[in-house]
């Protein structure tokens, strides 16, 4: 497995990922009208939109295919991820964890935050089993309909 950072001339290819991925995540919890307005074009422009920004895009890759991508954003002395998606057909094989392994190594100087849905179970376990906390933070939001999202939170009383 190799995690590459994407740069511009990557547009394309992490549209077509982020979009691919995005939507096998989230079939079963949003609403088909909400998944019907996701595309690739979409997650090509906010790609491009994102460059010369404080936000970084990493592609994963296995055998030379693209696997997965994750998005870091910095900002305030924080590190969020944004967003991590691994393709269902090779979720389970620890790429996932090796992508958060990554993470907390690069950005080792940051409090690493994320939000995830409360009703994404298998999401909030992996998390978990990845050392991240529970900050008690909420809020909601609208993907067709209002979801709740939970704050974790990886930072120095986590660490082994």
């Amino acid at each position: 497995m190799k995690i590459i950072e994407a740069d511009i001339k990557h547009a394309g290819i992490m549209g077509n990922i982020h979009s691919k991925a995005w939507l096998q995540t989230y079939n079963d919890l949003f609403p088909a009208e909400y998944l019907n307005q996701e595309s690739a074009k979409k997650r090509e422009e906010e790609f491009l939109n994102s460059q010369k920004t404080n936000i970084h895009y990493y592609f994963v890759m296995e055998n030379g295919n693209h696997i997965g991508m994750f998005k870091i954003v910095i900002e305030d002395g924080m590190c969020e991820l944004s967003s991590i998606y691994i393709l269902k057909e090779y979720c389970g094989r620890g790429y996932g964890t090796a992508c958060m392994n990554y993470i907390k190594s690069k950005y080792s100087m940051y409090t690493i935050v994320l939000w995830t849905l409360e009703a994404n179970k298998e999401a909030r376990k992996f998390y978990e089993r990845n050392k991240f906390c529970d900050t008690g933070k909420r809020r909601t939001i609208y993907r067709g309909q209002n979801y709740i999202q939970i704050q974790y939170v990886y930072h120095l009383v986590n660490r082994e």
